[in-house]
């Protein structure tokens, strides 16, 4: 397995079990983006003590670009409509668009990024895990039209996929030598602050002191995933040879590890037909996406 590919299923594995420890944390009255705020930016000042460095702002205004584009866009803008959206519609509606996250940010990078583009094995893939998708999520609707808020809430986490991905295609088409555990640090606290600021303006502010333990095992192990996860994300973009495309189809990942979690972790939750049929749909998306060329070419020759 190539080292950027590898990096990208790592963080994808730690990104599927974060929903059971958000819903935890938020269960202690805490609001959803103040609580992002706090999490992000404890991760910051983690990865801050870690990577501090002499001539540490010289750099960050040197890459400035690079640097607004992740605070702003990728965690700002980003995390921003991922919540208020999250909010404005059901859950299984969020799932369902947030499910396409992969697909979409493949479709972004054959458009913007430079030697990133899809052949007919990859389309036939994306249509595949489409399909595995669905069968997981579920269609999750009572038949009735959706309103004005729901919409809304659609564009809203719609318009979180295409600034995650643009920010994705930026670190990867920028090869500078800014190291990605640095790029964590700094877009995580800036980010973290203007979410926290958002927050505190949206929802009031709510203190985080003198809570149950639960709470603050929940936040630490969020701070933990976020820690390493968004590290290897970065890694992983930044690792030579590899492409965006190729690196988004790995958080196929999520929804699959995502369904097995909730069997394990969550009371009255157990795998169904159409769950395990999208399972088995979605992992053989990723096989025709890396593999399929090479499995067509072996079957012709063995015709022959």
């Amino acid at each position: 397995m190539k080292k950027g590919i590898l990096y990208a299923v790592l963080a994808s594995v730690l990104w599927a079990i974060v929903n059971p420890f958000i819903k935890q944390g938020l269960s202690y009255d805490f609001s959803p983006m103040n609580f992002a705020g706090l999490r992000f930016t404890v991760v910051g000042i983690i990865l801050f003590a870690y990577t501090w460095h002499r001539g540490m702002w010289r750099e960050i205004m040197q890459h400035r670009r690079l640097f607004g584009n992740l605070i702003l866009i990728n965690m700002f803008m980003g995390y921003t409509a991922f919540y208020f959206g999250v909010d404005f519609v059901s859950g299984a509606i969020s799932s369902i668009v947030m499910g396409l996250t992969p697909l979409i940010n493949v479709l972004l990078a054959h458009l913007v990024a430079s030697n990133d583009r899809l052949n007919r094995y990859k389309v036939v893939s994306l249509a595949v895990s489409l399909a595995g998708l669905l069968l997981i999520v579920g269609t999750g609707s009572d038949g009735s039209p959706l309103d004005w808020r729901s919409i809304g809430g659609i564009v809203l986490l719609l318009a979180c996929i295409l600034f995650q991905g643009y920010s994705a295609i930026s670190v990867s088409e920028d090869k500078g030598k800014v190291d990605p555990i640095f790029l964590n640090a700094v877009q995580m606290f800036f980010g973290g602050l203007l979410i926290y600021g958002v927050g505190i303006a949206a929802e009031g502010f709510h203190p985080f002191w003198a809570k149950p333990v639960g709470f603050y095992a929940s936040l630490g192990v969020l701070v933990f995933i976020s820690v390493f996860a968004f590290s290897f994300w970065f890694m992983a973009l930044r690792t030579e040879g590899t492409k965006v495309s190729d690196i988004n189809m790995c958080r196929l990942i999520n929804p699959v590890l995502g369904a097995v979690l909730s069997w394990i972790m969550l009371p009255g939750e157990y795998p169904d037909f159409s769950t395990v049929a999208g399972m088995a749909v979605i992992v053989s998306s990723l096989v025709i996406y890396f593999r399929g060329e090479t499995i067509v070419q072996r079957w012709r020759l063995r015709r022959h």
